[in-house]
């Protein structure tokens, strides 16, 4: 049970999990600043929403490879 624990802990892409809960962080702040009026911050909100969205659908990728086209399709 430990081992497995162990093991799944290293097969976790721990740099875009950072990337995520970084991205997330700054679009948050930036989103705030938008909010409160200053209007350059969309742009970086815009940016870090993307970049968060990018490495958590490589994520997902990584979890879930495409079925082949000559594979059943393995959705439920």
């Amino acid at each position: 049970m430990l081992q497995n624990v162990v093991r799944a802990v290293r097969e976790v892409r721990w740099s875009s999990v950072a990337t995520v809960v970084g991205a997330g962080v700054i679009a948050l702040v930036a989103l705030v600043a938008a909010l409160r009026g200053r209007t350059w911050a969309w742009l970086p909100f815009v940016l870090a929403a993307a970049i968060a969205v990018r490495e958590v659908r490589y994520l997902q990728r990584l979890l879930h490879p495409p079925a082949g086209f000559d594979e059943p399709d393995r959705r439920d």
